[in-house]
């Protein structure tokens, strides 16, 4: 991948330590790449070799590399048996199969996109974005967290350009405009924090209805 997970936030993904917006985000990461899958298990084990040590002597340095050195050796997993995903979401990681719902289905919204809201616990907003080739989301920042993983197609911006798997974290501040590459239609797990700020000409009069969620 070219853009992998921060190894901080696979970390927190193997402790159990992510509500489930960005957990599931990191999770379809997991499924899509075999490098952060091997990540997550030797967190995994890293850490319950450490736990393993509570109530003795503290790690030193020197057994902590050593122990790093030994998970070297693990082998990543072999994959489950394929699921079989339902008509039309083909593309769908299995992680992703529990949300969907009954009838999963595409709303078109302001912008010129489409999206499906997931129910998830927790204040994070999750969503797939569907971005047909050449259409990009409008101009805007971000005030809080933001994580979005690519389940088809690609899309580019001024942090790079992202295909099926690769995570972004979003740039926060500093403001972005998404626009699938050409070829199938672009469609992404997003995962927000707090609502974007749209910065374009007509940002000021529309950030309103994106605060309540209208948009």
């Amino acid at each position: 991948m070219s853009h992998p997970a921060p190894e901080e936030l696979l970390l927190d993904y193997a402790a159990g330590a992510l509500a489930a917006g960005p957990a599931l985000a990191v999770a379809l990461h997991v499924a899509l790449d075999p490098a952060a899958r091997r990540t997550v298990e030797r967190l995994g084990v890293l850490g319950g070799a450490l736990m393993e040590g509570e109530g003795e002597a503290p790690f030193d340095e020197a057994l902590l590399q050593s122990t790093l050195a030994r998970l070297d050796g693990v082998a990543v997993e072999a994959r489950p048996a394929p699921y079989v995903p339902r008509r039309g979401f083909e593309w769908a990681p299995a992680p992703l199969a529990p949300y969907l719902g009954a009838e999963p289905s595409w709303k078109r919204v302001f912008g010129g996109f489409e999206e499906m809201r997931l129910s998830l616990p927790g204040e994070h907003r999750v969503s797939l974005l569907r971005l047909e080739p050449g259409r990009g989301l409008p101009m805007h920042r971000h005030i809080g967290e933001e994580f979005t993983v690519v389940l088809q197609g690609g899309y580019s911006d001024s942090t790079g350009n992202y295909g099926v798997g690769d995570f972004a974290v979003g740039p926060g501040p500093e403001q972005h405009e998404p626009i699938a590459d050409p070829g199938e239609p672009c469609i992404a797990l997003i995962v927000i924090e707090k609502p974007i700020v749209l910065t374009g000409p007509f940002g000021r009069f529309l950030n309103p209805l994106v605060r309540r969620g209208v948009i």
